[in-house]
């Protein structure tokens, strides 16, 4: 579009974005970065939470040399951080007024995990740009997708054009993914598992809850779909830094499957047909976790 010293690519702490170059680069998780510096250039981090830092750090660059802004809605292996109240909305507004792609990464939050069918639909965001993946086909193939705007196709499409993406995946478009894609897309459909997510958010962040009373819990972060983490307390963690290894053990040995993430929270994404009573199983092996490891 004739804007060439746009290069700068903001991104936020705690997040992951892969571990391609360029997803490491954008990653706020220091134990992925810390193995391959130096890294791609051109890219600024803001903290996480803070639409004013993202404004400052666009003001500062000179908004005219900053070209995107990476954004998952929901914080994933980060450590599960649902956005605070009005953040979103913020950070998109910033980003139209200076002109700055607003890219939503729902690698983890899209076809449903939040509820909606993505959750750039459940907080109105209106992206120029989406990454997805793991959910387009429930995890059964290998596939990932960008869904681009009109605005961004457009140079590639309009009449004429000499413009041509380089991508050139070797899997690009690869015919048997495509239709496991299309056919678990069928399914969640069909079923009705948007809708039975949405139901159930309350039911796991009510179940969750009751951690939170645990001497050894410093944090439960439910509320946004099925997605949420339970943070282990930093004192407990210091004093005692096998601590979080023997909960992921402790709760696995049970029939409850989680992974730690950044070191700090376990994490809950549970499948869209868990029921009520596996919900609260869930919660159940995670308190007699937490008991163990304090006994």
């Amino acid at each position: 579009m004739g804007q060439d010293s746009k290069q700068i690519t903001i991104a936020r702490s705690h997040a992951y974005h892969g571990m391609n170059a360029y997803g490491t680069s954008l990653g706020g998780i220091p134990a992925n970065t810390a193995p391959f510096v130096p890294l791609v250039s051109l890219i600024e981090h803001v903290a996480w939470d803070d639409a004013a830092a993202l404004e400052k750090a666009i003001e500062s660059a000179g908004p005219a040399r900053v070209a995107a802004f990476f954004c998952e809605p929901v914080i994933g292996a980060g450590g599960v951080y649902p956005p605070p109240e009005g953040y979103l909305a913020s950070v998109r507004e910033i980003c139209r007024r200076h002109d700055v792609l607003f890219i939503a990464d729902e690698v983890i939050t899209g076809f449903g995990r939040t509820g909606a069918w993505l959750a750039s639909e459940r907080f109105a965001l209106d992206p120029d740009m989406i990454t997805t993946a793991k959910g387009l086909s429930s995890g059964y193939a290998p596939i990932g997708a960008v869904i681009a705007s009109a605005r961004v196709a457009e140079p590639f499409w309009r009449p004429g054009s000499q413009e041509i993406f380089r991508h050139g995946y070797t899997y690009s478009g690869h015919p048997a993914s495509c239709a496991v894609a299309l056919a678990n897309l069928d399914l969640i459909e069909r079923e009705q598992l948007v809708a039975r997510v949405a139901a159930l958010e309350p039911v796991l962040a009510a179940t969750l809850a009751p951690l939170a009373g645990h001497d050894l819990v410093g944090e439960v972060r439910a509320g946004t779909g099925l997605l949420a983490a339970v943070e282990i307390a930093e004192d407990a963690r210091t004093a005692d830094p096998g601590l979080a290894p023997r909960l992921v053990s402790e709760i696995r040995d049970r029939g409850v499957i989680t992974r730690l993430l950044r070191g700090v929270a376990l994490q809950i994404s549970p499948p869209f047909v868990i029921t009520e009573a596996e919900i609260a199983k869930i919660a159940e092996v995670f308190a007699e976790a937490f008991d163990a490891v304090a006994s």
